[in-house]
């Protein structure tokens, strides 16, 4: 057997009937009660004309008491839109029945509304107030009988009843009339997180299952609307259908730190203190999702739209532009104006109309700063989390933290203990130099790279510095497969000298003193890599780089064919110029040594393999910083290039340098080749005296080679090439030599 349903009439006053549960029963009796100055009128009168909107047949009667005449609440209504002056007098009935309160006995008065209900055919009825009708009933028996014969003859008239009450909590719980009431609504106001706010209760609905907490509301031109991002949460399906995959960051680096991008749906932290980039990166972040045709909505609480688009103009990016074309809105709400259950409603209904796939609030700090109970802050941060899982996208939540408060993780401490992922930024001082770090702090159920990491800000926006190779070298067994088929290094001008089968992972050292032809050496090692099919990258710390490039012709090779199909990157140490060069964005700064390593890993990666990295010379990292400094960030680069595919060969002059270091440094190295001139004891070893540049490999792992010093020449076209002598049988080994 089915079930009777109980018919409700809806009051059509927004998130409303959501709380009560689809509308009023029809034809119950309801209390609107509250202090003076709670909105009862409002809401009662937006009630009616609502109900008979669009629907001519139907007729409501509002009978206003000893509160106030009808001519004043006619005055004041009709400035809020749900005011019909067309329905007003004939399907909306405004009477008076004060005088007649006064004059006639108690009995007499319910017959007089009856009567009016009759004549009038109406099927909504408001009596306001009600309760100066039981502040003139001296008896409560005789009050008591009247609600009752009322609600009955009301019922039986096929009218729904709403009773107006300045009434309080005890009274609603003492007072005849709400024992009778089968809906009791109660309108409130009192200061949370600093406001003051009005409030919306219902204490009870018969035949319903209303939501029984407290919702806020406000009054606006349109009337009541009640307030809540947790009504609209419940009014959505709980089946969330949530794309699978991954949303792109669109921020360089960054996508590589989170194996992909972020999951769908989910909802991030950005931390950090003022200064840190925050706001840029949520920019960029909506600008990258535009390039993908992904919609963004940004709620500004502290930028204003006209200086958010000159910061995004200073990127390149067009926010008008982007505005006017529907891909982009951004909602801006100044600090003295925030009221937080009306912005997170205004939140909710931005992201339900505009349907973003990116979401930015700048900022949590601002939105919440008024707010100091812990309960509340963590409430509102789960509503936003929860309405980005429902539409699927991807949210970022900004969260200032105080310069005082560094070792915090958000602003309140609560917001990260609900969202599913944080990524902190953050400042350090390194000298002089202020650096920027971004770490992915949290990411729930998802692979990402942990630890800090650096980031810079470009003209092109954030970016973050991040190599695979540098953070993960590749693995044993990856290495051990690829060494099969790898190719092993030739190094053509050393070829006599050398093994056949040297590893091509190997790094090597060219040191000497000034003009014996390091850089020459270095040049003759570029130019049989390229000639081998191979990709070189050098890096030039002596001169610019458009000086090596009208250099290498002299050698008999044309670099353009060779830069332009990426076979050839050269780099350098000196500041941006203009250049007949390619352009790159790439520049190495010696003054920021991780900065460098992480721009060569970057470039490295980009590079055809196998590839030959030239590092011409080391000596000016030697003057940033103390030698122990400089063997520490010669074998982090060392151990960063360390690839199968990769050759490293660097110069160095040995100025500079105390003897223990350089043997630190030479361990290093796999080959080292050692150019100097023969000093005293060589020649009277038997050096001939002809030559004043020597050559020999002092150091060779895990080969063998000839290690005996020979002469060498420089020839402006061959480059270095070493001699064969009459007494090269006399020469002995360096470290032989007789000491005097």
């Amino acid at each position: 057997m089915t079930k009777p349903t109980i018919k409700l009439m809806p009051t059509g006053v927004p998130n409303l009937d959501a709380v009560l549960g689809g509308g009023f029963p029809i034809y119950s009796l309801n209390i609107l009660a509250g202090a003076p100055g709670t909105g009862k009128t409002i809401l009662v009168q937006q009630i009616l004309f609502n109900t008979i909107k669009h629907q001519p047949h139907k007729r409501a009667l509002y009978l206003s008491t000893l509160s106030e005449p009808t001519l004043k609440v006619v005055r004041y209504m009709q400035h809020f839109q749900f005011f019909d002056a067309q329905v007003f007098g004939e399907q909306v009935i405004y009477s008076d029945v004060g005088s007649f309160l006064i004059e006639q006995p108690m009995p007499r008065l319910a017959d007089h509304i009856v009567g009016l209900v009759n004549q009038h055919q109406a099927e909504v009825i408001v009596i306001d107030s009600f309760k100066a009708i039981a502040d003139l009933t001296e008896k409560s028996g005789d009050f008591r009988r009247f609600c009752y014969e009322l609600s009955v003859r009301l019922a039986s008239a096929r009218c729904t009843t709403f009773l107006v009450s300045e009434s309080d909590p005890y009274q609603i719980n003492h007072s005849p009339e709400f024992a009778l009431a089968d809906g009791i609504i109660y309108l409130s106001t009192h200061e949370e997180a600093g406001e003051q706010r009005r409030w919306l209760q219902v204490h009870k609905l018969r035949g319903l299952a209303p939501y029984m907490e407290p919702f806020p509301f406000v009054i606006t031109n349109v009337g009541v609307r009640i307030l809540s991002p947790t009504l609209t949460l419940r009014q959505q399906s709980v089946s969330w259908s949530v794309p699978a995959g991954r949303m792109v960051m669109g921020i360089p680096g960054l996508d590589q730190l989170l194996r992909g991008g972020i999951p769908y749906g989910r909802s991030i932290i950005l931390s950090g203190v003022a200064g840190t980039g925050k706001t840029t990166f949520a920019l960029q972040f909506l600008m990258a999702g535009v390039d993908r045709g992904e919609k963004g909505l940004l709620f500004s609480f502290e930028e204003t739209p006209s200086h958010l688009s000159q910061m995004a103009a200073g990127f390149g990016w067009d926010l008008e532009r982007l505005i006017q074309q529907q891909m982009l809105r951004i909602v801006f709400v100044t600090q003295t104006n925030i009221r937080v259950e009306e912005h997170l409603d205004q939140i909710a209904q931005e992201i339900a109309s505009f349907q973003p796939q990116r979401f930015v609030v700048d900022s949590l700090s601002v939105l919440f700063y008024k707010v100091n109970n812990r309960a509340i802050q963590r409430e509102k941060t789960f509503q936003l989390a929860t309405l980005m899982q429902q539409i699927g996208g991807v949210g970022i939540f900004i969260s200032g933290i105080p310069a005082h408060e560094t070792g915090h993780l958000s602003s309140f401490g609560v917001e990260e203990t609900i969202v599913d992922g944080m990524i902190m930024l953050s400042k350090e001082l390194v000298g002089r130099r202020r650096d920027r770090y971004l770490e992915v702090f949290k990411m729930r159920a998802s692979d990402h790279v942990c630890g800090s990491h650096r980031m810079a800000i470009t003209e092109n926006g954030i970016e973050i510095l991040y190599s695979a190779s540098q953070i993960s070298p590749p693995s044993t067994t990856e290495s051990l497969k690829f060494i099969e088929d790898a190719p092993y290094l030739v190094f053509g001008s050393l070829e006599k000298l050398l093994p056949n089968q040297i590893p091509y992972n190997t790094a090597s050292l060219v040191e000497g003193a000034p003009g014996l032809g390091k850089s020459t050496l270095a040049y003759q090692f570029l130019l049989c890599g390229l000639h081998r099919q191979e990709s070189v990258l050098y890096i030039s710390a002596d001169i610019p780089r458009q000086q090596v490039y009208q250099t290498l012709p002299s050698w008999g090779l044309l670099p353009d064919p060779y830069l332009e199909a990426g076979q050839l990157v050269i780099l350098d140490t000196f500041s941006p110029i203009v250049d007949t060069l390619p352009a790159t964005s790439v520049h190495l700064n010696l003054n920021d040594p991780e900065m460098l390593l992480l721009r060569i890993a970057q470039q490295l990666e980009q590079m055809p393999k196998p590839c030959r990295v030239i590092f011409d010379s080391l000596t000016p990292l030697l003057i940033n910083c103390t030698p122990r400094e400089f063997i520490k960030l010669v074998y982090r680069k060392n151990r960063q290039l360390r690839q199968p595919d990769v050759a490293v060969l660097d110069i160095f002059a040995q100025d500079g340098i105390e003897k223990s270091d350089r043997y630190n440094l030479l361990n290093l190295y796999d080959l080292v080749v050692d150019l100097y001139s023969p000093d005293w004891d060589e020649i009277n070893n038997g050096a001939d005296i002809g030559y004043k540049n020597w050559l020999r490999i002092t150091k060779i792992r895990g080969a063998k080679a000839d290690q005996r010093p020979y002469p060498y020449s420089i020839s402006p076209t061959k480059g270095i090439v070493i001699e064969s002598t009459s007494s090269q049988s006399k020469i002995i080994d360096h470290n032989s030599f007789p000491k005097q």
